[in-house]
């Protein structure tokens, strides 16, 4: 494709909804919303190799004829061919790379976390609010000033999110099922571990410890590259499994879960898309000056004499 198409919003996939063909049944019997894909294989080069496949979706309100233009790409853009071969920051690379050229701003993630305070169980959904990464990973392009989080995760997104998981919860409930009694958490925090492996036991207590919702591995180098690019960010986990060492589960229970989840988690999104408020010009971020740039004809000393 030549030309990337110029939109504004986009859903960036994770576990939450790679198991099923996405956005196939994700707004069925929805009382006013519609999506169809518009583009199926979105694919260019970047910078930092080829990109994953995106798809162009398009959300109708049926009630006002309003259509929103979005991109999707499935599992954080990792290459599904070398899932451990190709660690999420190098397919976060692409992935931003991409919707930053398309002129996106607004970005929602869906993800799968383990539950790590003692109030989060499986199947609670947690709409992030901060985070903290510890994956030790600088994603690229590094950032040419010193990057402010004083408001880490978009307020107006993260409402968006929570209004359509408020408007379809007896619809997740019944999906979670009878053993299960989901919450949802507002404000959640999130840590990103290091690895491509499970956090110890006593690594998951000291999480618990200092006050962290959920442990994930994918949200660390979206959450500094939306924030490089200006772009808002907004994040709905879902809680499949309690961390290491806090509660017992089996990898058979995930896959279960996942099998079922995907077109729910894609209708909180998509709702989310449908409803959330564009951009302002006062809601920009990451277009400050550098103080260095500012200072830098001081690097040099040059007398006045």
């Amino acid at each position: 494709m030549n030309e990337l198409p110029q939109v504004r919003f986009a859903h960036i996939g994770g576990s939450g909804t790679w198991g099923f063909p996405y956005p196939d049944g994700t707004l069925d019997g929805h009382p006013y919303l519609s999506v169809r894909v518009e583009d199926a294989d979105i694919r260019v080069e970047t910078p930092y190799g080829l990109s994953p496949s995106f798809r162009r979706c398009r959300v109708t309100d049926r009630r006002t004829g309003a259509e929103r233009d979005y991109l999707y790409v499935w599992m954080h853009g990792i290459d599904p061919a070398r899932p451990a071969g190709q660690p999420s920051a190098v397919a976060s690379e692409r992935v931003f790379d991409v919707l930053h050229r398309c002129g996106v701003r607004q970005v929602f993630v869906d993800n799968s976390t383990g539950g790590i305070s003692e109030d989060v169980r499986t199947w609670d959904l947690v709409v992030v609010s901060d985070l903290i990464d510890l994956s030790g990973v600088v994603p690229r392009p590094v950032p040419p000033r010193i990057v402010r989080f004083d408001e880490p995760f978009c307020p107006k997104l993260s409402a968006a999110l929570t209004a359509s998981v408020e408007a379809n919860w007896e619809r997740f409930c019944h999906l979670a099922g009878p053993r299960f009694a989901p919450k949802l958490k507002q404000g959640g925090i999130y840590v990103h571990s290091p690895g491509p492996w499970f956090e110890g036991p006593k690594e998951d207590l000291i999480y618990r410890q200092l006050g962290i919702d959920i442990v994930g591995k994918t949200a660390g180098p979206e959450y500094r590259l939306a924030r490089m690019y200006g772009m808002r960010l907004g994040m709905l986990s879902l809680v499949v499994n309690p961390a290491e060492g806090l509660g017992d589960f089996e990898m058979t229970d995930l896959k279960d879960i996942y099998e079922r989840c995907g077109p729910l988690m894609g209708r909180f999104v998509v709702e989310a898309i449908a409803n959330a408020e564009p951009l302002t010009e006062r809601d920009a971020t990451g277009d400050e000056p550098s103080s260095f740039q500012e200072f830098a004809r001081f690097a040099v000393y040059r007398s006045e004499r």
